[in-house]
Order: C-alpha cells, then sequence, then structure tokens
C-alpha cells in the first residue's frame, strides 16, 4: 500500500534516545525524568540523539515534521534529511527575570538559515513560562510571521497549577526558583482559555494534546482557525487521559496527530498513534468523523487523514505534505499489508503500524526493508554527513 508520506504534527527528535525511560507512570514525574536524564547531554549526545530521531522517523514514514528543538542539532539533522515542515525553538523554565535575554537568544535564532525547514517557537507549556514571557513569544512569532506551538491541557495537574496555582506542577516550578505571574492564586481559567486571554490563540499557533479541553475551550480553538494536534499515545503512557474528541467534534476544531517525545511514545511510528487515535474516538462513543474536506467518513479513514491530508491542512502545510498528486512533492511510504479497496483504512489503521518498509522523500528513497516481519538495523551512531 503506497500513500503520501506521514505528518507527524508535533515530535522531539533530539528525544529519541530517551525512549528508554518510554513507560508507564504520572505525567510530573516523567518531566521530572526527562529533565534529570537529559542534565548531563553534552552537545555531542545531543547530535546524535537528533540523528536518530531522524532515523527513526524516516523508517517510519514521516516526511513531514513539526519538531520541538531542545538544544539546536535536530535544525541540521532534519534539514540534511530532506525532512519537511517546522523546527519550533523550544522555551521551558524561564521567568521575568530572563525576559529580556531569552528574547533576544529566541531573534537570534529565528534568524539562522535552516536548510529548507521553518524555524519558529515553541513556548513549552503555560506551567513552565511567566505569564510575561509566554505573551512575549506569542508576539515575536507573529511579529516575524513564524508558526508557534504550544503544548496545553495534557494533564489534570496543569489545570490544577494554572487555575488554582496548586499542584505538583507548581512544586516543579517552584523548585525551579521560577517567579511565574499565574502563580500562588492561579488565573481561575483552564489552560486554553489562559492562552486565550494573553491573546495567543490566533493563526499560525497550534496547541499540542488538549486532553482537559473543554467544549467552550473547544470552540475558542476552532473560532482561532487553532488546531489541537492529538498524541494518543504519548497520552496513555503519561496517564494523563483521552483528548476529548466528540467535544472537538461538535466544536469543529481542526486536528493533526503528532507522535510526542520518544521519553513517552517510544518511537515515530505515526500509523501507530492513528491506531491509537481511532480507539480513543470510538471509546468517545463516535461513530463517524467531520472532515473538513471528506465529510462524515469512518474513524479509521479519519485517522489515516489526519496523520496525512487533514493534518497537514491543518497545519498550515497543505501545499507540500498529505497529497500524492501530479506536480506534488514525491512523498509516500509503503506498507506491507493484504487488503482490498473495501477495507484499506481498517487495515492501515488496525494491521499498519511497525509495518513500513518503504519512504521516499523528494523522489529520493530514504528507507527501505524487503520484509516487515524482519526488524530494521539498530539505529546508527551519529557521524558527520
Amino acid at each position: 500500500m503506497l500513500l503520501p508520506g506521514l505528518v507527524d504534527g508535533h515530535t522531539v527528535l533530539e528525544h529519541s534516545d530517551v525512549r528508554a525511560i518510554a513507560r508507564p507512570g504520572p505525567f510530573h514525574m516523567w518531566l521530572r525524568a526527562v529533565l534529570g536524564y537529559t542534565r548531563g547531554w553534552d552537545g555531542e549526545r545531543w547530535m546524535r540523539s537528533a540523528h536518530r530521531g531522524v532515523q527513526d522517523a524516516l523508517r517510519h514514514g514521516v516526511t513531514t515534521v513539526v519538531d520541538s528543538v531542545v538544544r539546536g542539532p535536530a535544525v541540521p539533522a532534519a534539514g540534511r534529511a530532506g525532512l519537511r515542515g517546522h523546527s519550533l525553538v523550544q522555551v521551558m523554565m524561564v521567568d521575568i527575570t530572563e525576559h529580556d535575554a531569552v528574547l533576544e537568544a529566541v531573534r537570534t535564532s529565528l534568524s539562522r538559515p535552516a536548510n529548507g525547514r521553518t524555524i519558529g517557537v515553541a513556548p513549552h507549556s503555560p506551567y513552565t513560562l511567566g505569564t510575561g514571557v509566554l505573551q512575549a513569544l506569542g508576539a515575536l512569532a507573529r511579529e516575524l510571521g513564524r508558526p508557534l506551538q504550544i503544548r496545553a491541557a495534557e494533564s489534570n495537574a496543569e489545570i490544577a497549577a494554572i487555575r488554582q496555582g496548586d499542584g505538583p506542577l507548581v512544586d516543579l516550578a517552584t523548585e525551579a526558583g521560577l517567579d511565574v505571574e499565574w502563580a500562588p492564586d492561579g488565573v481561575g481559567k483552564g489552560a486554553v482559555g489562559y492562552l486565550d486571554s494573553l491573546d495567543l490563540l490566533a493563526p499560525g499557533t497550534s496547541v499540542v494534546h488538549g486532553v482537559w479541553a473543554d467544549l467552550a475551550e473547544a470552540r475558542m480553538l476552532a473560532r482561532a482557525g487553532v488546531p489541537v494536534v492529538c498524541c494518543p499515545r504519548a497520552n496513555a503512557m503519561l496517564q494523563v487521559g483521552e483528548a476529548p474528541l466528540e467535544r472537538f467534534a461538535e466544536a469543529g476544531t481542526p486536528l493533526a496527530l503528532g507522535t510526542g517525545s520518544a521519553a513517552a511514545a517510544g518511537d515515530a511510528d505515526l500509523l501507530a498513534d492513528a491506531a491509537a487515535w481511532a480507539r480513543v474516538a470510538r471509546n468517545r462513543e463516535l461513530v463517524l468523523w467531520p472532515s473538513p474536506s471528506a465529510g462524515p467518513i469512518s474513524l479509521e479513514e479519519a485517522a489515516v487523514r489526519l496523520a496525512t491530508v487533514d493534518g497537514a491542512r491543518a497545519l498550515g502545510l497543505g501545499d507540500i505534505a498529505g497529497v500524492l498528486e501530479p506536480g506534488r512533492p514525491a512523498d509516500m511510504v509503503g506498507v506491507a499489508i493484504d487488503t482490498t479497496p473495501g477495507s484499506v483504512y481498517r487495515d492501515l489503521v488496525e494491521r499498519g503500524p511497525g509495518r513500513q518498509v518503504l519512504t521516499v522523500l523528494g523522489g529520493l528513497r530514504k528507507s527501505r526493508r524487503k520484509d516487515p516481519d524482519i526488524p530494521w538495523p539498530e539505529l546508527e551512531e551519529w557521524k558527520d554527513m
């Protein structure tokens, strides 16, 4: 089965080597583990991890990524490989005391060449940044016309932190010495409502997760044309709950799919996230999905479209990704399954994950194996290409 190269709406390519900690557990403990695991990494270790993240994406048929960049080497790694999409400068654990220096550093990063990729901004989340810093990053992205992506409403602990100013994520900010405006009393709003109050929900912005968005917030996102990037496998691993897909369907909120950090999902298999999304949709008692381009369709077809054409369009990447047709970039993934025209979407979702055998990017073969039942070789050590 050939289909368009997959569009991963939220990755952290530099976290590929953190996959060792991908196991079920509370979100706030996982976040501490990631920070601790990577604390001693030097530049070469970050580069090796980024290189393996790119390899893993290509093996799984991903040809377009919206990538949160923690340290920097993922930008040249993705560019050399020819991956399409955005590289977003991640900003995390910053308060008012570092506001000016960090904004200047981000502005400098946005001016650097990126080998065909668009450089944007990824404020990590409402609970890891001061209010003024978050607003300033949004204003900078708008000023320069760059994409902005924010993790929001990911966990109940986040809602407790932002709404009421308490819980384990407040403890994390306090231990880091952050002087953040939303603590200690909270802002009396959910995470998405908080972003809306800061004028951050606008074209060019995407929100990742949205697990704890209520219906009013789903409508806020829909009115603003802000897509939610769903990461169902990561959400399950971190025990934060299921995305409220019935609310997004009712509100008309645009959606895309993402794998997130390999430290949570374990790999870059976006087809596995498509399968997990369809399971969540069934769990939320949905029968059909209101695709913006195809009308009411099966959950399995919707999942495949979110990984390709509909996800690309939601993220503003519809001109360069998600479709196979004359005149488009020759980005393709081959999946080895037995199927029929009448069952192809169901078969892709139910049996396609892990059976990618061919990835073509811009007409060039980037990965290939003859037999999907034979594991890929170990990911190569990084070397200067």
